[in-house]
């Protein structure tokens, strides 16, 4: 048996700025259940919300949550803003999702000037 490649966080982890990275096509419930980690039902300024509080085996931190206006197959990547190495992270975390390249359908270009 293979050791999870993430592992679910409390929330109260994420105590700095994030940036939405990346939009994935996945289905988030499908893949909760699949990696088995729970999803909460939160509200932010934009609409309400399914997030999964992740870390790779290494510690480094990212969530995953779907809007409920989004479709039900897209998933968006949030972690820490202005990270040199931010292409190789999401690398790591969409191969630990087992999630492959030609599901990326969007990622932040502009991420290096978010604050």
């Amino acid at each position: 048996m293979t050791s999870n490649p993430i592992s679910q966080v409390d929330a109260s982890e994420f105590n700095f700025n994030v940036a939405h990275v990346a939009t994935l096509q996945e289905n988030l419930a499908v893949l909760a259940s699949r990696l088995g980690f729970i999803l909460t039902k939160e509200i932010d300024d934009l609409d309400e919300l399914e997030v999964g509080y992740l870390q790779l085996s290494d510690g480094f931190h990212f969530y995953l949550c779907k809007y409920r206006s989004r479709p039900s197959n897209t998933v968006e990547v949030f972690f820490a803003s202005q990270l040199s190495d931010w292409e190789a992270r999401l690398e790591q975390i969409s191969i630990a999702l087992g999630i492959p390249k030609a599901n990326l359908l969007w990622k932040n270009e502009g991420y290096v000037k978010t604050p």
